[in-house]
């Protein structure tokens, strides 16, 4: 018997219980208004334990067979339905193989998830059938077996050894089932009469059962017990068509191209299940040009391939779409034939951009691929022919014209790559610029037609790192040292396909100067673009304050020239200006006043002197 503590919760779960404890108001059944029991049956239907019948009733008092309590117990965990399918596909050929097991097929997937969790074993599955004590009423002692089981509390039981049982019948438990008992009844899941008698050889009514299964319940969500399969791996279902099929001895390869045109490689081992029209068949039945669903896990190996050759695929762009009855719609196919398609009112799939739509919501010219089986359209798949893509410049290559650029797009963290031609607008911050002036590192807007690139704006990225030249190496591998505010220095490698700016004018490495202070953008352990300035020429002046506009942050102020001289100096301040005192303390525009002396260091900047420094004297 597998005995498994499981510790992964699926993401889904807290998802599923809020949908559970929201409608929790509106689960109700005819028969139990004023049933002792109804507040734990309403809320066991709420979270998915048990149902009532079709005629809106629960029956209370009716007996719980032993599969009803399984397939109770089944659902007291949420589990992946990939998960599920999973266990499924494990224990349904066992299932099919047991005794008396063929009329309770409906019941399968809740007696795999029992199998599964330990709660039953597979011999005692099949004696059960063989013997048909399956579809018998349970009794108290049984359930509680079995629920010990179902809250991982098996391994407890077993391995008590001094336990003491409250109950004056307890000579009537079966001596296996003591612990059991044991341990419902420290758990607070059973409880004795108002004799103190447990009971145990009682049927288990409906109401009892989903007394003992909310009890339980609570217990696994207050104790955090949450079952994981060490055996199954969650999958991500890939739908696509087949571009190619590559077959080996020991693992094949399908290549599948989803809606956003990337391409997939599908591994297939011996353990894929391969099947084409709902029949099963070999990797060698699968050709291009299929449509192809896949079941992956992490490492890209199919559990299952669902493939379908009976559907024709018709790809081509819309040259016209009839919205009034009969509906239709005409496309120009890859052969560049104009054919039309009735559009059928019902059963119909209609997408743009990967989204359902209307009809009416198709656009001429826009890419389109039609789904056809047995003659009749069933999907249309629409591609808008202008597309915008965010995201940031990774790379740019000039190596090859044409110019091919690089970008990481913002939604989904794809890596796309475009080609440059002249007819490509060009915009910088929306200002007309041209393709010299884009950057790696930049952030970038691509729009394309057709999915070639038509238009491209960028803005200039927030630089990685700034920081002061201090030593350039011209050599095959051209590096720079830089040092950062804090004055650490680091060496870095420059690319071959630098961007390099002074001021407003493009430059090589070869105009850089010692003392440069430069914004770079690296890309891998390479700077892609250097931002520079060039080093300015700081003047002292010295004299007294004559005025100061504090909200235009300006100082007026007679300089004292060598040969004794004044002239009348503008300072403008800036947030890097450094305000002192002779102590060296920390002072402010505002501390500043008219007739001090000051000595400022200053550097001319667009015909005004900015302020590097000032010391209040």
């Amino acid at each position: 018997m597998k005995n498994k503590i499981f510790t992964r919760i699926l993401s889904f779960t807290v998802v599923l219980t809020m949908i559970f404890t929201t409608v929790a108001s509106a689960v109700t059944f005819s028969d139990i208004s004023d049933h002792w029991a109804k507040d734990y049956i309403i809320k066991v239907a709420s979270n998915g334990l048990v149902t009532g019948y079709s005629n809106g009733t629960f029956k209370p008092e009716n007996n719980v067979t032993v599969l009803e309590a399984l397939v109770m117990m089944s659902r007291l965990y949420e589990i992946d339905d990939d998960i599920k399918e999973q266990i499924m596909e494990e224990y349904e050929p066992v299932l099919e193989d047991m005794t008396n097991a063929s009329d309770y097929s409906w019941a399968f997937e809740s007696l795999s998830v029992a199998l599964e969790l330990g709660v039953v074993s597979e011999s005692g599955l099949e004696t059960m059938f063989k013997e048909k004590t399956i579809s018998q009423k349970a009794s108290k002692e049984e359930i509680c077996v079995l629920l010990t089981k179902a809250m991982m509390l098996g391994d407890e039981a077993k391995n008590l050894k001094v336990y003491t049982l409250p109950f004056n019948d307890v000579a009537l438990i079966t001596t296996a089932a003591r612990p059991f008992i044991y341990v419902m009844y420290d758990k607070e899941i059973v409880k004795g009469d108002t004799k103190s008698n447990i009971n145990p050889k009682d049927y288990i009514t409906r109401a009892i059962m989903a007394t003992m299964l909310d009890r339980a319940y609570d217990y696994i969500q207050d104790n955090d017990i949450n079952p994981e399969f060490e055996d199954y791996e969650p999958s991500t279902e890939l739908r696509g068509i087949v571009t190619d099929v590559t077959v080996g001895d020991i693992e094949s390869y399908i290549y599948i191209e989803d809606d956003s045109d990337e391409t997939t490689i599908v591994r297939v081992t011996e353990d894929t299940k391969i099947y084409l029209n709902d029949k099963t068949v070999d990797i060698t039945d699968i050709e291009e040009d299929m449509l192809i669903t896949c079941e992956i896990d992490e490492q890209r190996i199919a559990r299952t391939v669902k493939a379908d050759n009976l559907t024709k695929i018709v790809n081509g762009t819309i040259s016209l779409v009839a919205y009034a009855a009969p509906a239709k719609i005409t496309i120009i196919d890859e052969d560049n034939d104009k054919v039309t398609y009735d559009v059928p009112s019902s059963n119909m799939k209609i997408y743009l951009d990967g989204k359902e739509t209307e009809l009416k919501k198709l656009v001429v010219k826009d890419l389109v691929s039609l789904r056809i089986k047995d003659g009749v359209l069933y999907q249309i798949d629409s591609t808008s022919r202008i597309q915008e893509y965010d995201g940031k410049i990774t790379a740019i290559d000039y190596s090859n014209l044409p110019i091919k650029l690089t970008m990481l797009t913002t939604e989904g963290n794809k890596s796309m790559t475009f080609e440059y031609s002249n007819d490509v607008v060009v915009t910088r911050s929306d200002d007309e610029s041209s393709f010299d002036q884009i950057r790696v590192g930049d952030v970038v807007t691509v729009t394309t037609e057709y999915d070639e690139m038509i238009e491209i704006n960028t803005n200039a990225a927030e630089a990685e790192l700034s920081g002061t030249i201090k030593e350039i190496l011209i050599a095959p591998q051209n590096k720079i040292k830089i040092a950062n505010s804090s004055g650490t220095v680091k060496e870095y490698s420059v690319s071959n396909n630098v961007q390099i700016n002074i001021g407003s004018k493009n430059a090589t490495i070869y105009d850089l100067r010692l003392g440069y202070q430069v914004d770079v953008n690296t890309s891998g352990d390479q700077i892609v673009t250097i931002e520079a300035a060039e080093i300015q020429t700081a003047k002292s002046f010295s004299g007294k304050v004559v005025f100061v506009n504090v909200d235009d942050k300006l100082i007026m102020m007679q300089n004292i020239k060598d040969n004794g001289e004044t002239e009348l100096i503008y300072l403008r301040i800036t947030n890097s200006t450094k305000i002192f005192d002779t102590s060296g303390n920390t002072k402010y525009l505002k501390d500043v006043e008219e007739g001090v002396n000051v000595m400022s260091t200053a550097v001319s900047q667009s015909g005004e002197y900015v302020a590097v420094s000032i010391m209040i004297q």
